[in-house]
C-alpha cells in the first residue's frame, strides 16, 4: 500500500470511526430523552456499533505497513463481520429465546462462540489482556469448572446451557449491565465529552488556576480543584491526567514541585474526582440502580468522604510548598478571577446544575444527562465564541463521547460473560464465602481482604468496568457481614477507582509519567502516599455508616465523626510528610498515626483518648508556629 493510499485509508477509517461514534451519541440521547428501543434490538444494536466504532478506532492494522497492513485489516473484516453474524442470529432467535422452549443446535452454539470470540478480542483491543482473559477464564471455568477441586467445582454444565446463559439470554452479555448502559450511563459519557467540547474543561483549569493563586501551593492547588471538577465528569482517570495534566503539571514543576510529586498529585485528584459528586464519573447512576437507591441519596452519601478526600490532598499540598520553603505569589503579579472568568464558569455550572435540577423535579437520571448536554451545548454557543466560530466541534464532542461510550460497551459486554457464568455456576457466592470464611467472620479481615481484590480487580480498568466487577464479585462479602448495601457498593468503588494509583499497572501513573518526565513507579508511590487518607475513610464509612449521613440517626453522630476524621487526615498528612511547622522526629511521627488510627476507631473511648491527643499535637504545633 502506498503512503498516498495509506494516508487516504487513514483518513477514510477516521472519518468511519466518527460517524460511528455519532450514531452511537445520538442513539444515546435519543433513549434518554425522546423515546425507547426494545430491548433485544437496543442492547444488542449498541453492542455491534460499538464493535465496530472500536475496530474502526482501534484497527488491528494501526503502526504496520506493507503485507502486514493488509493482513491485519483482512482480519478487522473478518472480526466485524463474524461478531455481525453472531448479533444477527441472536437478534434471529430473540422471539423464540423468549418463549424460553427453544433448545439451541451446533449452529447456535457456533454463532454464540464465534460471539464470544470477537467480543474478547474487542475487549482486549480496548482494554489489554487482563478482563479479556478473565472473561476467557470464566467461559472454561464454565465448561469444566467440574473436574476442578475444592470451592471452585461446579456439577457442571453442556456448551448448550453455557450459550444458552452467556449469549442468548438476558442474563449475560445482553444482560442488566448492557441494558443499565445503554439507558442511562451512555448518555452521560456523551456528556463529559460534550462539555470538553464546548470548552467547560478548559475554563475549569482557567478558574481553579485563578482561584488559587493566593495559595503557596499554586499550581498544585489548581490541579486538585480542576481534576476534581473534571474527573467528575469525564468517567476515565486516563483522561482526566492527559486533559488538565498537560497545564498542570507543567505549572506545578515551575513552581518548584519536584516532577514525582507533580504527577502524584494530578494522579491522585484525577483519580478522586471518579467519586465526587454530583456526577461521579456516572458511577453514580449506576450504583443507583445496581444498589436500588435515588441518585440523590447516593450523591448525598458520597458527598462528605469525597470532600474529606479533597480537603486532606489540599493539606498535603500545603504541607508540601510550606516543607519547600514557598511563598504565595505576590498579590500584584497574580492573575484575579475576571467577570469575564465567572461568566465563563457557567460553561460546566450550567449542565452540571442542571443534572441537580433535573433529578431534583423527580425526573430520571437519564432525562436529566440529556437536558444537560442540551444546556452544555446551548450555553457552549452562547459563551464560547470559538465554539460560535466552528460550530461542527459540537459533532466531533458528540462522536468522542459515542466512540469513548463503545469502548466501555465491549468491556461492558466482557463483563456480561462473567455474570452470566457467575449466575450459572454459583461461583460469586462461594467466592464471599471463602473471604468470609479467611477473615474468621470478622470485618476487618474481610474488608481488608476486599480491598485487596477490589484494587487487584480494578487494574487496567476504567471507573465504570471497574466497579461493575468488583462489586459482582466482592460486593457480596460485605452485605454478608452486615454492612449496609451502599456503603459496601462505594468501599469497592473507591478501591476500583485507587487500583488506578497502585502498582504494577497504576494507569494514572503511566499516563502522568511522559508528560511530567518522571519514573511512573515514583509518581505512584507518591500519589498513593497523598492518598492515603482516601484509603482509610472507605473503613470509615463502613464502620461509622453516619459518615454517609443517609444512615445518620442525628446531626451530632455525623459531626461527630466528621472532626475526628478531618483530625485523623491531618495527623497522617503530617505524619507521612513529616513536617507540620517543621520537621517531625520519628517519635512525633508515630505518635501522629497512632492518634490518627484512635480518631477512626469504632470504641468510645479510645476515640476520646485520639481526639486529646491529636488536639494536643495540633495546640503545640499551632504555638510553635507562633515562635518561629
Amino acid at each position: 500500500m502506498s503512503d498516498a493510499a495509506a494516508s487516504r485509508w487513514t483518513t477514510g477509517r477516521n472519518l468511519a470511526a466518527g460517524i460511528f461514534g455519532f450514531a452511537l451519541a445520538a442513539t444515546a440521547l435519543y433513549t434518554a430523552g425522546i423515546g425507547s428501543i426494545e430491548e433485544y434490538w437496543h442492547r444488542s444494536g449498541v453492542l455491534w456499533l460499538a464493535c465496530i466504532a472500536v475496530v474502526l478506532s482501534q484497527p488491528l492494522a494501526l503502526g504496520r505497513t506493507g503485507p502486514l497492513r493488509l493482513v491485519a485489516i483482512a482480519a478487522d473484516l473478518v472480526l466485524v463481520g463474524a461478531f455481525s453474524a453472531a448479533i444477527y442470529w441472536f437478534l434471529h432467535l430473540s422471539a423464540a429465546l423468549w418463549s424460553g422452549l427453544y433448545l439451541l443446535s451446533s449452529t447456535d452454539i457456533l454463532l454464540a462462540t464465534t460471539g464470544l470470540v470477537a467480543l474478547l478480542e474487542l475487549t482486549r483491543r480496548a482494554f489489554g489482556w487482563p478482563l479479556a482473559v478473565l472473561a476467557g477464564l470464566a467461559l472454561l471455568y464454565a465448561l469444566g469448572g467440574q473436574s476442578l477441586p475444592g470451592i471452585l467445582r461446579h456439577a457442571g454444565y453442556s456448551p448448550q446451557a453455557v450459550a444458552q446463559t452467556v449469549w442468548y439470554s438476558l442474563s449475560g452479555v445482553f444482560g442488566v449491565a448492557a441494558s443499565v448502559m445503554v439507558t442511562l450511563v451512555f448518555v452521560y459519557i456523551v456528556f463529559g465529552a460534550v462539555l470538553e467540547g464546548t470548552g467547560a474543561g478548559a475554563q475549569m483549569l482557567r478558574v481553579a488556576t485563578r482561584a488559587t493563586g493566593g495559595l503557596a501551593g499554586g499550581p498544585a492547588h489548581a490541579a486538585v480543584g480542576a481534576s476534581a471538577l473534571f474527573g467528575t465528569i469525564s468517567g476515565s482517570v486516563t483522561a482526566n491526567v492527559v486533559g488538565t495534566g498537560v497545564f498542570t503539571m507543567s505549572m506545578m514543576k515551575r513552581r518548584g514541585f519536584a516532577p514525582g510529586f507533580a504527577g502524584g498529585v494530578e494522579a491522585a485528584a484525577s483519580s478522586a474526582g471518579q467519586f465526587l459528586p454530583p456526577v461521579m464519573g456516572a458511577a453514580a447512576f449506576l450504583m443507583s440502580e445496581l444498589v436500588g437507591i435515588s441518585y440523590l441519596s447516593i450523591a448525598l452519601a458520597a458527598l462528605l468522604p469525597a470532600l474529606l478526600f479533597f480537603g486532606g490532598l489540599f493539606a498535603a499540598v500545603a504541607i508540601e510548598a510550606r516543607k519547600l520553603g514557598m511563598k504565595p505569589v505576590p498579590r500584584a503579579e497574580r492573575e484575579h478571577l475576571t467577570r469575564s472568568d465567572l461568566v465563563a464558569s457557567l460553561l460546566f455550572v450550567l449542565p452540571i446544575g442542571t443534572v441537580v435540577a433535573v433529578l431534583v423535579m423527580g425526573r430520571s437520571p437519564a432525562m436529566a444527562g440529556f437536558v444537560a448536554i442540551i444546556v452544555g451545548v446551548l450555553a457552549g454557543l452562547v459563551l464560547n465564541a470559538e465554539l460560535r466560530a466552528q460550530p461542527w466541534r459540537i459533532i466531533v464532542a458528540l462522536s468522542r463521547g459515542g466512540i469513548a461510550g463503545a469502548r466501555i460497551m465491549v468491556a461492558v459486554g466482557a463483563i456480561g460473560v462473567l455474570i452470566g457464568v457467575l449466575n450459572l455456576t454459583g461461583l460469586g457466592m462461594r467466592l464471599s464465602q471463602l473471604i468470609i470464611s479467611g477473615g474468621g467472620g470478622l470485618l476487618m479481615p474481610s474488608l481488608l481482604a476486599t480491598m485487596l481484590a477490589s484494587l487487584v480487580l480494578g487494574m487496567g480498568l476504567p471507573t465504570l468496568p471497574a466497579y461493575l466487577i468488583i462489586v459482582i464479585l466482592v460486593g457480596p462479602v460485605l452485605q454478608a457481614l452486615g454492612a449496609p448495601l451502599l456503603a459496601a457498593h462505594l468501599f469497592v468503588m473507591y478501591f476500583g477507582v485507587f487500583s488506578a494509583l497502585t502498582p504494577p499497572v497504576a494507569l494514572a501513573a503511566f499516563a502522568a509519567a511522559p508528560i511530567v518526565q518522571a519514573d511512573p513507579l515514583d509518581i505512584s508511590l507518591r500519589a498513593m502516599r497523598l492518598s492515603l487518607p482516601g484509603f482509610v475513610i472507605p473503613y470509615v464509612f463502613v464502620t461509622q455508616p453516619e459518615l454517609l449521613i443517609v444512615f445518620a440517626d442525628s446531626w451530632v453522630d455525623v459531626v461527630w465523626v466528621v472532626i475526628r476524621l478531618v483530625l485523623a487526615i491531618w495527623m497522617i498528612t503530617t505524619a507521612l510528610a513529616a513536617f507540620d511547622h517543621r520537621r517531625l522526629g520519628a517519635a512525633s511521627v508515630l505518635l501522629r498515626l497512632a492518634a490518627a488510627l484512635a480518631l477512626v476507631t469504632i470504641w468510645l473511648p479510645v476515640q476520646l483518648l485520639g481526639l486529646l491527643v491529636a488536639s494536643g499535637i495540633v495546640l503545640i504545633s499551632l504555638r510553635q508556629a507562633r515562635w518561629q
